[in-house]
Parts: structure tokens; C-alpha cells; sequence
């Protein structure tokens, strides 16, 4: 994995959506509580988050992997889920979970929170180069949450795998970005947070990788190494031609 700072820089870039520009994990925990306090459910929200979490992570690498459908993990990871919890006194039965998804979503959709810097690293990168942003979430989520974060401006295209039938890390939706981008493939980086989607699509799409993430994280086993690693969203900007004034 190479360090930064970097000798080569970019025509374009492929960047991720959750955990790369937004705080997914924010989201994520204000939608669930939202949703289960709705519902009746007002134990531990904490301990509850990091079952739903480990919940919904399994299940998108099952969807990564082409083996359920978006369809499928938004029912199942409420199922499961629901079916650990104790059913609160004052409910009869357990809800349904299907609603419960249906009402998660629509809460999800309404937080369009930004990690910091990725407003003003978005403004400065739009000014040099071309991106695209590429996402394997939720179409109707996602379009709700880029629209109320006042992002898309800043993409020259926006594919989202549920609207273009493809989904991370399968090259394909990747050299759908490439196109879109007119541009050599050695000359576009791919950015994310993800090995097995955005690293190892990218990777498998020829593109050179850069991987978001915490300094203390653990790079996966098994995953293609990125070509370089940021803990930092404004370190994209050394990898732009050109001076950033």
C-alpha cells in the first residue's frame, strides 16, 4: 500500500456515498431509534444498534455477494432483529417486520448527515476534476438523502446499483462510471470505505484504489490491497493536478 504523499495524481474520481461522504453509522443509529421507540420498543437503544448493526452488515455482504435481493435484506435484517428483542408488555404480537423496514427507510431517508470536510472536499474536487458518485444503498434513500445534503451538484453522474440493475463489487458498475467519465482508467481512483465492494470492485475494474478509514482499522484479509489509504477526507486533494489554492 503505498503512502501518502502521492506522485501520481488523477483526471477522476469514483467516490462512495455511506462512510466515504456521509456518517452512515449516525444515520443509521437515529433512524433505528426513531423507528423502534415508534413501534414500542424503548430498551437498551445502545445494545440494540450494535445487534441491528452486526444484522444488516452480514446481510449486504450476502447482497454484495449476489445471493438475496435488496428487497430480501430490507425484511430480513428487521425479522431477525425483531425476533431477539423482547416483545414489549403492552404489545400483543410482534409487529410486522416489513412495516417496520418500510418505516426505517423512511426515517433513513430524511437524514442526509455529512461527514466532516466532505462539503468542502466535494467543492474542491468538482473544481478540477469530473466525479461520480457510486452507490450500492437504497435508490429511494439515497436520492432523498443526497437531494437534502445539497451534494449532487458536485457529480457529473450519480449511479445508484438499484437503479442501474448492477451492484459493488461486480467491474460492470464500474465501467459504467468510467463511461460516464470519459476518461482512461488508469487515471481515475476509486474511493471508499469498503474492501469487499469498493476495493475489491475497483480493483477487479483496473482502477487504482484509495481506502477510507480510521487509523486504527484493520485492513480485511482475503480483500485486494488498495493502492493507498486516507484517514483523512481532505487528502484527496494531493491526488488532484495542480495546485489547490
Amino acid at each position: 500500500m503505498k503512502k501518502i504523499p502521492v506522485r501520481k495524481t488523477y483526471s477522476a474520481l469514483i467516490i462512495d456515498a455511506d462512510n466515504t461522504l456521509f456518517d452512515f453509522n449516525r444515520a443509521e443509529k437515529a433512524a433505528l431509534r426513531e423507528t423502534l421507540k415508534a413501534n414500542g420498543y424503548n430498551g437498551s437503544p445502545e445494545d440494540t444498534y450494535l445487534l441491528y448493526h452486526s444484522i444488516n452488515d452480514s446481510l449486504w455482504k450476502l447482497f454484495e455477494q449476489g445471493e438475496i435481493s435488496q428487497e430480501e435484506l430490507r425484511t430480513m435484517r428487521f425479522r431477525r432483529l425483531l425476533d431477539t428483542l423482547p416483545l414489549p408488555n403492552h404489545i400483543a404480537r410482534q409487529p410486522d417486520p416489513r412495516e417496520i423496514g418500510d418505516q426505517y427507510i423512511d426515517s433513513l431517508s430524511e437524514k442526509g448527515f455529512l461527514l466532516p470536510h466532505a462539503l468542502y472536499l466535494l467543492r474542491m474536487l468538482s473544481s478540477k476534476v469530473p466525479l461520480v458518485l457510486l452507490s450500492n444503498g437504497i435508490a429511494c434513500v439515497q436520492r432523498r438523502r443526497i437531494a437534502r445534503s445539497g451534494i449532487a451538484e458536485y457529480f457529473q453522474d450519480i449511479l445508484i446499483s438499484g437503479e442501474v440493475g448492477i451492484s459493488k463489487p461486480d467491474p460492470a458498475i464500474f465501467d459504467l462510471a468510467i463511461r460516464a467519465l470519459d476518461c482512461a482508467p488508469d487515471r481515475i481512483l476509486c474511493v471508499g470505505d469498503s474492501p469487499s465492494s469498493d476495493i475489491r470492485g475497483g480493483s477487479s475494474a483496473g482502477l487504482d484504489t484509495c481506502w477510507f478509514a480510521p487509523p486504527e482499522a484493520v485492513y480485511p484479509t482475503g480483500e485486494p490491497q488498495p493502492t493507498y489509504r486516507i484517514s483523512d477526507l481532505r487528502r484527496l486533494l494531493d491526488f488532484l493536478p495542480g495546485r489547490i489554492e
